[in-house]
């Protein structure tokens, strides 16, 4: 830390010696009393002070992050020796990007011209040689001689400003312009080409690559300093390279040097506002370009077309700035301007009328605001509703009444509430105030025109307005039961045929309609609330009886289903039945035997008191289950006495085991055990299982062959026995059929599964997804579970 801060010290140091360089050397130059040599002296300590603040900040820089910087150090004293420019370019870009930063506080007119990457002001290198071009030590001259004789020359010229030719000798070339330096190789190159004074042979001069010039940059700009460009550069491309004008400097009186001696004072805003080029001066070796701080700064806002800050000379007048900013918008105020000038600790406000535009001389930091115009017209009105061209007409020599600006609007809509329109109208306070207007008396001439008042608004409503929208309800056994709008005439047909027509299912013998009951004089409360009409239709369609019943507004219309219409029902018999397959359910209240028996009974090998049945959940039954869910995990997540009775993960299945017993239904036809079918029913009828299987907490859970007579505790021993987080007495069976009994007395029967839970906040000995995957494979879904669960608590 301490090396860095020495470091930066003399960091600090050589910057203030390389500023002191500099100003001397601007000093100088224009007092006159330096020599180019000692500008090039002064000038190479200066840029070597640069470059070695430079390069000390760079390598101390990458010194603090990795502590070894030898590499860094040689590639960048490699790159600096490669390209003289490249530390430049890099301080420029730091220079432009502070400028930028500063300049977001104000915007001035003009900044942005030399900051702006894609108008650099680069010369053109590649076009021809300009007559006016002044040659110097460093250009290549090309000289093309043919006719009687072919010759091409090509010299440079030397540090003395001559070139040699073979004939000729030394030729001083250095400070003519191409067309003089012309004249001049014509009359010594005639010594040897005799051609040349006929015109016999002729000579051109031109230019190959051309020389750096050095020219100096001081003042308000991004980065002062000494800038090596190409000799056609101009003084706009030396104000880019050296990242513009700054916040402090002055646009309007750039100064340029030459020979020590002021060669221009140049205004930048003749070039942007007028387009003269000439402002744009080409430069030459040795220039001094310096750019003072601004004379008078002054703000422009409102209603202008470039609100900012701009630059103004001693004697401009408003009338000046109102030109640089594009002169005012559409929406201004040209009548008065608000001038805010702060002279020593105070502001003093000026109100400004046009005429005093052009002698009202602006001084540094005044604020100028135009304002805009006022939102109110004159002489327009507005008419809206029901006309054919509503919007807004101009009170003049055709539309000065109510009944002209209706005409002018192309007339009343058809629709048009004729007992009463709106005049709407602006009190002298500017409060709104409304008068009606009977347009049936105004139209007809009974009633007197009205006179028209600047910002009137008329509006005339529709007989639809002043109405609520109608509408008719169809409900039942129609195609697209809906609500639709209604028509003035409607019948039930016509509502009928709008719903896309009857289902084969509707009835045509009770079709209601319900009207609204409607009474505006009523002063009492009747039990009735609203009146009902029964009638019949004919071919699904037509309206039985010798006339239609119309419809009336909001009534609504209900079909019904027939009560004979039944859609097919079928039920599924799987497993150990002499013919597998779907059943037709014939009649009302069909039973488990009657399917059994049209399925040709059952098998020798039919296990009946392992047979299920599974059944489709109807909505109301989902809704149901959703239900019980739902209270079942609220119960398990408030539980503190089981926490292992829990639901989560756990899916509600659209179908459901129902408990049967198969055995019986089928000795006592008719009976209790013999339930209703329904429609999706699905009946499996397995074969004989030998085994029980033991799950949950025991020590070895397994499948046990199953014997007759024995209870839970043979099939638990025989499975190890229970462990110590076992809850012997929740222990339950789940049976084949689907039916659960729990406790260690529950009778097990042939393909049961044994479950003893494990005692709370103690490891679990078993897979509750094992479980439901077994279950599964036998009689039960989600359901099985839910009921073994709650049997467990």
């Amino acid at each position: 830390m301490k090396r860095l801060t020495i470091l930066l010290l003399f960091a600090v140091m050589a910057t203030m010696v390389s500023a002191q360089s500099q100003q001397e050397l601007i000093q100088m130059y224009r007092n006159g009393t330096l020599t180019q040599e000692q500008i090039n002296a002064l000038r190479g300590q200066h840029q070597a002070s640069g470059d070695n603040v430079k390069r000390t900040r760079t390598v101390n820089i990458e010194a603090a992050s990795t502590g070894n910087n030898l590499q860094e150090e040689k590639a960048d004293l490699t790159h600096m020796v490669a390209d003289p420019q490249a530390g430049y370019r890099e301080e420029l870009g730091s220079n432009i990007a502070n400028v930028e930063a500063t300049s977001t506080t104000r915007r001035i007119f003009g900044h942005d011209l030399f900051r702006s990457s894609r108008l650099t002001f680069e010369p053109n290198l590649k076009i021809a040689t300009p007559n006016n071009y002044v040659l110097g030590p460093g250009d290549e001259v090309i000289i093309d001689i043919w006719g009687d004789a072919q010759v091409a020359l090509s010299q440079t010229i030397s540090s003395e400003g001559r070139i040699s030719i073979n004939g000729v000798g030394p030729v001083f070339l250095s400070g003519l312009t191409i067309e003089e330096a012309s004249a001049r190789l014509r009359r010594s190159l005639a010594t040897i080409y005799e051609g040349l004074n006929d015109d016999t042979v002729k000579m051109k001069l031109s230019l190959g690559s051309i020389r750096s010039i050095q020219v100096n940059l001081t003042g308000e700009v991004g980065s002062a300093g000494t800038y090596t460009l190409p000799s056609l550069a101009t003084l706009f491309h030396a104000l880019h390279i050296a990242g513009g004008v700054n916040n402090l400097g002055t646009m309007r009186a750039i100064q340029v040097y030459r020979g020590g001696k002021l060669l221009s004072e140049i205004d930048v805003y003749d070039y942007i506002l007028n387009g003269k080029t000439e402002r744009d001066i080409a430069l030459r070796e040795g220039d001094l370009i310096t750019v003072p701080a601004y004379s008078k700064l002054v703000e422009i806002s409102g209603q202008v077309k470039r609100p900012m800050f701009y630059e103004m000379k001693d004697g401009e007048t408003i009338a000046d700035l109102i030109k640089f900013a594009g002169e005012f918008t559409n929406e201004a105020n040209r009548e008065v301007i608000n001038v805010t000038r702060r002279q020593g600790g105070e502001f003093t406000s000026f109100t400004i009328d046009s005429a005093n535009f052009d002698s009202f001389v602006l001084e540094d930091g005044d604020v100028l605001t135009v304002s805009g115009s006022i939102d109110r017209y004159e002489n327009r009105v507005q008419i809206k509703g029901a006309v054919y061209r509503d919007g807004y007409y101009a009170i003049d020599d055709k539309v000065k009444t109510v009944k002209q600006l209706i005409e002018r609007a192309d007339g009343l809509r058809e629709d048009a509430f004729m007992a009463r329109a709106m005049l709407y109208r602006e009190k002298p306070d500017w409060t709104m105030e409304v008068q009606s207007v009977d347009l049936a008396a105004l139209m007809s001439g009974a009633a007197a025109d009205i006179e028209l008042r600047p910002n009137d608004m008329l509006v005339i409503s529709s007989v639809t307005q002043m109405q609520e929208e109608y509408n008719v309800t169809i409900f039942g056994a129609v195609k697209s039961p809906d609500t639709y709008p209604y028509a003035e005439g409607m019948t039930v047909e016509d509502l009928v045929v709008s719903a896309n027509g009857l289902l084969e299912s509707a009835s045509t013998a009770n079709v209601t309609v319900t009207r609204r009951m409607k009474d505006p004089k009523s002063l009492q409360v009747s039990d009735q609330l609203f009146e009902i009409f029964t009638i019949d239709l004919k071919d699904g369609l037509v309206v039985g009886g010798d006339k239609e019943f119309v419809l009336q507004p909001f009534d609504q219309v209900y079909v019904r289903r027939s009560p004979v219409y039944v859609t097919q029902s079928t039920v599924a018999v799987r497993g150990e039945v002499a013919f597998e397959g779907n059943y037709p359910l014939t009649h009302r209240n069909m039973r488990l035997s009657e399917v059994i028996q049209a399925a040709g009974g059952v098998t020798p090998g039919a296990y009946l008191e392992g047979a299920y049945l599974l059944r489709r959940m109807t909505d109301e039954e989902m809704m149901q289950a959703r239900a019980l869910n739902q209270m079942v995990l609220d119960q398990a997540r408030r539980s503190q006495r089981d926490e292992t009775m829990t639901l989560e993960g756990i899916s509600l299945q659209n179908v459901y085991p129902v408990g049967i017993r198969l055995d019986e239904a089928m000795n006592n036809p008719g009976s209790d055990a013999d339930i209703v079918l329904r429609d999706d029913d699905v009946i499996f009828i397995p074969q004989y299982n030998g085994t029980t299987r033991v799950m949950g907490a025991v020590l070895y859970p397994n499948t046990i062959t199953y014997k007759d007579g024995k209870n839970v505790k043979y099939y638990v021993k025989n499975a190890g026995g229970f462990d110590n987080t076992a809850r012997k007495k929740r222990s339950f069976v789940i049976h084949m059929n689907g039916t659960v009994e729990s406790g260690m007395r529950a009778e097990v029967l042939p393909g049961s599964i044994i479950i003893v839970p494990s005692k709370p906040y103690k490891d679990r000995s078993f897979d509750w997804g094992d479980i439901a995957q077994t279950i599964s494979s036998t009689a039960s879904t989600a359901a099985v579970i839910i009921a073994a669960l709650n049997m467990a608590k």
